[in-house]
């Protein structure tokens, strides 16, 4: 059961990372375009390399923020999975330690 639960948490991992880089790309590009083509919204020199300078500067800002973003998502997820095999494992155990009056070795494992 335990391998099963990291399976999903890898199956589900992989479209969460896939996402997430499509947004860091995505990011950079736009970053890049307002920086590369800064200068159709403004002739003065001052201007061009102001917005150039935001394009870059919120693009990089963006970036961070998604790498955080992710790197939380991926916590949550572990962290997800490995409580779900730690009541995996608690249940497993007090299972096989109740008493089943059923069993012919009960009376031999009962503690008065």
């Amino acid at each position: 059961m335990k391998i099963f639960i990291w399976i999903v948490a890898m199956i589900v991992l992989v479209p969460w990372s896939g996402a997430v880089w499509l947004s860091y790309a995505l990011v950079d590009i736009s970053g890049d375009w307002v920086s590369g083509n800064a200068d159709l919204l403004a002739a003065e020199p001052q201007v061009v390399e102001t917005v150039s300078w935001l394009g870059r500067t919120l693009a990089g800002v963006g970036e961070t923020v998604i790498i955080v973003i992710w790197s939380l998502g991926v916590l949550s997820i572990s962290v997800i999975a490995w409580g779900l095999c730690r009541l995996v494992d608690y249940n497993r155990r007090t299972t096989s330690l109740q008493w089943h009056p059923d069993d012919p070795r009960a009376t031999a494992q009962r503690i008065p």
